[in-house]
């Protein structure tokens, strides 16, 4: 394992026999010096210094660009990036899972959980209902007008459009008709999605949970999530949304990056007070309200589990993209920012995912003429370094300490095995992939498919079909593709045309069943295929 080599603590006592005497000499355990390479990243420094000295190392700290560390013939133990990164960095350890970022969009994470939804309705629905736009802007249309016509006394509800890409809360906005959305919006991805209106409150204030969640591998899947991490306070009081209110971000969105600019923000040194809490601290708070947070947790490592599993196939097949992924000997883990809302019920909303969550450990306030002045925040410090010296444990030491929980094992569990269908479709896209000479990066072209066709044996296992029918097919599809890239079929519309096919060879089983069964199928015909 990557802990191999820093081995175990040796006794703090010696005793060596010499000359029919004992001498006992102090032997405090020698402290292995790791080699640590910082390059655009928030995290500082000491910061890390700190947790590595505390799980016993010694650190010898370098401040470089990307380029310098890509270029240096000394081998790091440890790069640390504040940005994803295709270059290829000598080092034991990266912080940095390659084309993750991509999976952790809004769109793409949406769509994934989406599908999923599909497949096992109720088992996803911790993602407020959403709609990729400007792709899906006639379907959610359609599913607003359609709501109206079905119940016209029903209260109009609200929804919130976010930017694909945004982030710090650029961009969002809420909104109750599809005539809300301004022209600018349509020229880019964006994400809308059912705004949740029964937010739970503490002092009338709403909050989400920023919690942490380290992958410390991808293939196979291991993760872990941190028991602590920051709570996130608007700084006007709730209310629920109306025409008058809807604009006032400070009451609707819990960004940091927005509620720091407002007058009624609170720094504070405690945990427990001001507009940033730590989570433990407002688990307490919830306990002393009479809520069971062992069971909030257990809802909440639900939702990770289940989110880490719909984005791990998309990132392995978007590495195909990457030259240089193959080329060191790096072990990539990554940590995840989970953005978590809990409604009156206790029930948990995934808001979104940070592949890139700030560690910044200040805060910083601006004068009259936005003239700004940065403060250390105790908070933050005390929260990302649990986070991160619990990370570095699991990484260096092979195990977690008291901060961290494992939610997904390499060796799932029988009754969870089901959520691997998006794993088994990659297996077979990847298989295919590799077999054939027509591949497009990460993409199969019409050609491509059509090889696919011949060598799963598509026509005869399906009684009725047509190579035009197939044809046809992979147009409507590749047309319905947010991540379209010159009408060729990416792993998310290859998923689409599984399930369409599936569910035409087995009509009469569910949507599960269908898929897997097809699944196989096409395994076997694969592999008795030339190709």
């Amino acid at each position: 394992g990557i802990n191999a080599e820093y081995g175990e603590d040796v006794p703090d006592v010696e005793v060596i026999p010499l000359k029919n005497t004992l001498k006992i000499r102090s032997s405090t355990p020698k402290r292995k010096k790791l080699r640590v390479y910082l390059a655009r990243t928030s995290l500082p420094s000491y910061l890390l210094t700190d947790a590595l000295h505390e799980i016993g190392f010694k650190v010898e700290i370098i401040e470089s660009s990307l380029l310098l560390a890509a270029q240096s013939k000394l081998k790091c133990d440890l790069l640390w990036c504040g940005c994803e990164t295709d270059e290829a960095i000598p080092s034991k350890l990266q912080n940095r899972i390659p084309a993750i970022k991509f999976a952790c969009r809004k769109g793409p994470m949406c769509q994934l959980v989406n599908l999923m939804h599909e497949l096992f309705p109720g088992q996803f629905s911790f993602l407020p209902q959403s709609w990729p736009i400007p792709k899906q802007y006639a379907a959610f249309c359609h599913y607003v007008f359609t709501s109206k016509a079905k119940d016209k006394e029903a209260v109009t509800p609200y929804y919130i459009l976010k930017p694909d890409e945004g982030s710090q809360g650029d961009g969002i906005y809420l909104f109750k008709s599809p005539m809300d959305i301004t022209i600018g919006t349509m020229s880019r991805n964006c994400v809308i999605q059912n705004y949740i209106h029964n937010p739970l409150l503490i002092d009338g204030y709403k909050f989400d949970l920023r919690l942490y969640v380290l992958i410390s591998k991808l293939d196979p899947l291991e993760a872990y999530i941190c028991n602590e991490g920051l709570a996130r306070f608007c700084t006007e009081k709730y209310e629920k949304p109306n025409l008058k209110n809807c604009g006032k971000a400070y009451m609707h969105l819990t960004n940091y990056s927005l509620n720091k600019f407002s007058s009624e923000f609170i720094h504070s040194e405690e945990d427990s007070l001001g507009s940033k809490r730590s989570v433990s601290s407002v688990m307490e708070c919830l306990r002393a309200m009479g809520h069971d947070t062992t069971k909030i947790w257990a809802s909440i490592e639900d939702v990770a589990f289940k989110t880490l599993i719909c984005i791990a196939p998309l990132t392995k097949v978007e590495q195909l993209n990457i030259d240089n992924f193959k080329k060191v000997s790096s072990h990539h883990f990554h940590l995840i920012g989970f953005d978590i809302l809990l409604d009156e019920h206790l029930n948990p909303y995934l808001l979104e995912i940070n592949g890139f969550p700030s560690m910044r450990t200040d805060y910083e306030v601006f004068d009259e003429l936005m003239e700004k002045t940065s403060f250390p925040s105790p908070v933050d410090e005390r929260v990302k370094k649990t986070v991160l010296k619990g990370a570095l444990h699991i990484l260096f030491k092979g195990k977690p300490d008291t901060s961290y929980k494992l939610i997904v094992d390499p060796v799932v569990p029988e009754d969870k095995k089901q959520f691997l269908i998006f794993e088994e479709c990659r297996c077979l896209f990847t298989a295919f992939l590799k077999k054939s000479t027509l591949r497009k990066g990460s993409m199969l072209g019409s050609s491509g498919f059509r090889s696919f066709v011949r060598s799963c044996k598509i026509l005869q296992v399906i009684p009725g079909i047509t190579n035009a029918d197939l044809d046809l097919l992979y147009i409507n599809i590749c047309q319905q593709d947010e991540q379209n890239r010159a009408r060729c079929l990416s792993f998310l519309s290859f998923y689409r045309i599984l399930l369409t096919l599936a569910v035409r060879k087995h009509p009469d089983d569910s949507r599960y069943e269908a898929l897997k069964k097809f699944i196989d199928m096409c395994f076997v015909n694969l592999s008795t295929s030339r190709t």
